[in-house]
């Protein structure tokens, strides 16, 4: 047998057992790649998921104890989501994106985070993972929705969503603070006013009445007892205090409780109506964002639930996602809840389902009672101002009467 070499000369005859081992020794050359292979070869599924293994081990979440006092608050949280969108739609790479927004971020706690999820990215794992390792940070509206415009190719969309209902929450966040700003001042003035006298006016003035032979006023007795009371049991009030409060936000973080307490906050009524046109608020804005996003409805509403501050409301609309997966519509879940649901709501509702609009509808009535909130805020200034100056006056006038008779009295006995 004649065999060729590579340059197709001829080679002498070999044995059986030669042409084995040449055989053998091509077979082990073919096998054993050369290590620049590896730098193009494409690696199987189990070896990407090995791969995939080792680097989420590797890749720990930033744990908040150097910066204990440090977190991230909504405006930071809305700057990320709005910088985001905004560089993504440029055409920037999310992990350059991630680590530019890092390189400008002043909270050290959250520029780790976000260091941490550019290195994730890098590794070749999705964001939406990164973010549910930091569930204080990114909530599960948030983490939901960057899943689904991961999945569907619309990120910087879903970034953009997200920057607008965070800048919402703000908006309304801050009228509510600037609302409530005035009345707390006048309401602390006042209990520090009246403090003050308390138990450093008045006492010098009931000795003074005393020596003198004056009988004190009901409102003196009073405060002398009150006096008498603290300057003997002070620490005790003061500790028992301190452990009541904190006994009572304990037994009001428990699911029933807190239920109980929300859903008598609802039975109030100013505090009730208001309180309802802020649930109904959040829970129709974030529907539409996270139906906008392209999530389904049913677990839209589940996270929706979570972002809503009212119990009473949360458990509602869990039930509510329970009974749309049954085939039920959303008006009419809602519809057998009219003390939680308006009748507006309910109807513009079933003729969003009907015209197959519900996400336009759900942006109006998020729109609606934003206003409606909006206008309240806005008015309840004007409204407790001369109830506070009301309340002052009598405060002022009820003092000084308790004063001014014992001082008349006393300036007739030195008259005498």
């Amino acid at each position: 047998m004649e065999y060729l070499d590579s340059k197709h000369r001829k080679i002498g005859e070999m044995s059986e057992k030669q042409l084995q081992e040449i055989t053998a020794k091509a077979q082990v050359t073919k096998e054993k790649k050369p290590e620049s292979f590896k730098l193009y070869h494409t690696p199987s599924k189990k070896e990407k998921e090995g791969i995939k293994e080792e680097e989420k081990v590797k890749i720990k979440p930033i744990k908040k104890k150097k910066f204990v006092l440090s977190g991230v608050n909504l405006t930071e949280r809305m700057m990320f989501m709005d910088n985001m969108s905004t560089m993504l739609k440029a055409g920037l790479a999310l992990s350059p994106a991630l680590k530019t927004i890092a390189k400008e971020t002043k909270n050290k706690y959250f520029k780790e985070v976000v260091e941490s999820l550019a290195r994730h990215v890098e590794n070749g794992q999705v964001l939406s993972k990164g973010m549910k390792a930091y569930p204080k940070v990114f909530s599960e509206m948030i983490t939901a929705t960057i899943e689904v415009g991961e999945s569907t190719g619309m990120l910087a969309d879903s970034f953009g969503h997200l920057a607008e209902i965070l800048k919402a929450e703000k908006k309304l966040r801050s009228k509510v603070i600037s609302a409530l700003m005035y009345p707390s001042i006048v309401l602390v003035a006042l209990i520090g006013v009246s403090a003050f006298l308390a138990f450093f006016v008045f006492p010098q003035l009931v000795g003074m009445f005393e020596s003198a032979g004056v009988n004190l006023p009901f409102v003196l007795k009073a405060v002398q007892a009150i006096n008498h009371f603290f300057a003997a049991n002070g620490w005790y009030t003061l500790g028992g205090t301190i452990v009541a409060i904190f006994l009572l936000r304990m037994l009001f973080r428990l699911p029933g409780p807190k239920l109980r307490l929300h859903m008598f906050w609802i039975k109030v009524p100013f505090v009730g109506n208001l309180i309802k046109e802020l649930s109904l608020t959040r829970f129709a804005g974030n529907l539409n964002a996270l139906l906008a996003a392209g999530l389904a409805i049913v677990g839209a509403m589940e996270i929706v639930a979570k972002t809503v501050g009212n119990l009473q409301y949360r458990y509602v609309i869990l039930d509510m996602g329970k009974e749309l997966e049954k085939g039920t519509s959303l008006g009419r879940a809602m519809a057998s809840r009219p003390k939680l649901f308006p009748s507006l709501t309910i109807q513009l509702c079933e003729v969003g389902e009907t015209t197959g609009e519900l996400e336009n509808i759900l942006k109006k009535i998020s729109t609606f009672y934003e206003e409606r909130v909006d206008n309240v805020l806005t008015n309840l200034s004007a409204t407790l101002e001369p109830v506070l100056l009301l309340l002052v006056g009598v405060a002022v006038g009820f003092i000084a009467v308790s004063v001014i008779g014992p001082m008349y009295e006393l300036t007739n006995t030195f008259a005498n």
